[in-house]
Order: structure tokens, then sequence, then C-alpha cells
């Protein structure tokens, strides 16, 4: 009899726990890109920093010789990076198409994959930059935020504008 007991407790008391923690959604996912995307074009680091993970990371890919690279940079770096860089800009543009989201069965974190175009002028020459962002999301305190992106440069697809 106490055998049943126990694992009836025990059942119940899991699944209070399981019921506790609230899953992420799309549509909170794709609020934290809205956001951040609006920051991004607004130069607003302090504005994206607000949507990123204390444990987020960065991780970029390069080519390196014949070879790809990767490197890691944490939440600080990468926005101390990201303001460093407004100033230089002499033109910016942002965008985001062909996303897709994806929320983890247990609900406990997601990811989106979308292509991310940008547009800029530094000492006089346009550049057009396009890459697959791939953004990893979870719940922190209750919050949306991102935990890490890593993405690559679609090939051939970094230059300068025609004409420049």
């Amino acid at each position: 009899m106490k055998k049943p007991i126990t694992a009836a407790v025990l059942t119940l008391l899991l699944s209070f726990q399981a019921q506790a923690a609230d899953p992420i959604s799309r549509g909170q996912i794709q609020q934290v890109m809205d956001v951040t995307d609006a920051a991004t074009r607004n130069h607003d680091t302090i504005g994206i920093g607000k949507y990123l993970s204390e444990d987020f990371e960065r991780i970029i890919e390069f080519i390196h010789d014949k070879y790809l690279a990767k490197v890691g940079i944490d939440k600080k770096k990468y926005l101390a990076l990201i303001d460093e860089g407004w100033p230089t800009l002499e033109q910016y543009d942002y965008q985001r198409r062909d996303t897709s989201i994806q929320v983890m069965p247990d609900g406990s974190s997601g990811q989106s994959y979308s292509t991310i175009t940008e547009t800029l002028s530094l000492d006089g020459t346009k550049m057009v930059s396009i890459y697959r962002e791939h953004a990893e999301y979870a719940l922190e305190n209750g919050k949306p935020v991102i935990t890490q992106i890593t993405g690559h440069t679609l090939l051939g697809d970094t230059m300068r504008a025609p004409g420049q």
C-alpha cells in the first residue's frame, strides 16, 4: 500500500513542477526578434542587450585560408563590439526575412532561422552582407531571451553594391 501512495504523490509533485515553469512560445520568440531588430535599426545597443541571456554567446564563423574558423564572443564583448561599430558607419540598414520559428516539444526553449541583410556604408564604400542566422531562445526569470546566435554568410553575398 505504501508504494502506490508514494508513487502517486511523487507523480503529482513532478507534474506540479513541470507545470510551474511556463513554456516559451512562438509569439514570445517573434516579439524578441521584433524588439531586437528595432533596436538594431536604431543603433540601440542597450535595447539589444536587454534581450540577451546572461550566458549569451555569439558564434562568428569565417573563412581563414581554406578553413572554416569559429570564434565565440560573450555578451559583454558582443555588445562592446556593436557599440564601437555604430559611430564608424555612414549608413546602415538591417532587414530580416524568411524566418522560421520552432519551439522544442517540452517548451523549455526555441530557435529561429532567418536571412539577415545588412546594407552599410563605411569610408565611402557601400557594402551588402547577407547571412543565414540561427538563434536559440529560452526563458530567463520568466522573460524570453536569446541564448546564442550563430550563422554564416551566404557564399558570394558579401559584396560592394553595384557601381561602388
